[in-house]
């Protein structure tokens, strides 16, 4: 489960197709029961088609599961910026899901909350979660690639974090204390299976205003800690400065690229590794500890 399938090209779509359809067998064995799935989007801006999860990648994925899986697909967001019902009109998640029986989209702002305690040292901190997220038998997180403003980069794991919070995601904005909070979440939700979309990333001032970067990678895994982790290898992160992933694999939630072995198929990521220009706010951001 530690594998990280990994693939090059230049279309979202049939890049993640293949990537999926070689991770098949797993996934059909995983899904087999399973009634429904929450497909996990990003759209940190509602407004602007950079900062969302990319169309292309989300309908691969269901294309490639279609013929060994008819159960319920919900495609869930809660829009940072402007409103998620916009967002799946504009980006075309609402003509996508029409071409399909069974699938849906929902705006998780909707939804009802549970309550999470997050303990901080001497503080508890109490988080509003979308139920749908904590109640969901397969959760997919499907992300961009992007660079982020507090810490270094945001992938699958923080996608689904961040994105679970009802409302009021500035809640976790506690300076270094963000890092120990998200890992301390994942004791309540956690990715079963992460997709991160480098094709088209987004570097510099993200993850909202940045600028687009040409990557061309498409990667997976059971093991969202080892896919992230790769993923900020190939976007030229070092993993030693992105606070929150270290503090999840001491946890043991997954394995960590490159300090633990990591089984990867496909091409060598050292030759697909492309330079991200950080945040403006890089050199305060890697002073997690």
């Amino acid at each position: 489960m530690n594998t990280v399938h990994l693939n090059q090209g230049e279309s979202s779509y049939q890049t993640t197709l293949k990537l999926i359809l070689d991770q098949k067998e797993e996934l059909e064995k995983q899904l087999k029961d399973k009634e429904k799935i929450v497909i996990k989007i990003n759209f940190v801006s509602a407004q602007r088609e950079l900062a969302t999860t990319p169309i292309e990648t989300v309908k691969a994925f269901i294309d490639s599961i279609r013929n060994f899986y008819r159960g319920k697909i919900i495609i869930a967001e809660e829009a940072t910026v402007g409103n998620a019902h916009d967002g799946f009109k504009q980006f075309g998640f609402e003509k996508l899901v029409s071409g399909y029986d069974s699938v849906e989209t929902f705006d998780s702002q909707d939804d009802e909350i549970e309550e999470i305690n997050v303990k901080i040292g001497a503080d508890l901190l109490t988080i509003p979660i979308s139920k749908i997220y904590l109640d969901s038998p397969f959760t997919v997180s499907i992300t961009r690639a992007k660079t982020h403003d507090t810490v270094v980069a945001t992938l699958s794991i923080k996608n689904l974090l961040v994105g679970a919070i009802n409302k009021n995601r500035f809640l976790i904005h506690q300076g270094k204390k963000i890092h120990q909070i998200l890992a301390q979440m994942t004791n309540f939700i956690y990715p079963d299976f992460s997709i991160v979309d480098g094709v088209v990333g987004m570097e510099g001032n993200g993850p909202v205003n940045g600028s687009p970067i040409k990557s061309n990678w498409v990667l997976s895994s059971f093991d969202p800690l080892a896919a992230d982790s790769l993923a900020s290898y190939l976007m030229g992160f070092d993993v030693n400065d992105i606070g929150y992933l270290n503090l999840i694999g001491k946890m043991g939630k997954g394995k960590i690229y490159p300090k633990d072995q990591i089984e990867i198929m496909g091409p060598n990521p050292e030759h697909l590794v492309t330079l991200y220009q950080p945040h403006r706010t890089f050199s305060s951001q890697r002073q997690w500890r």
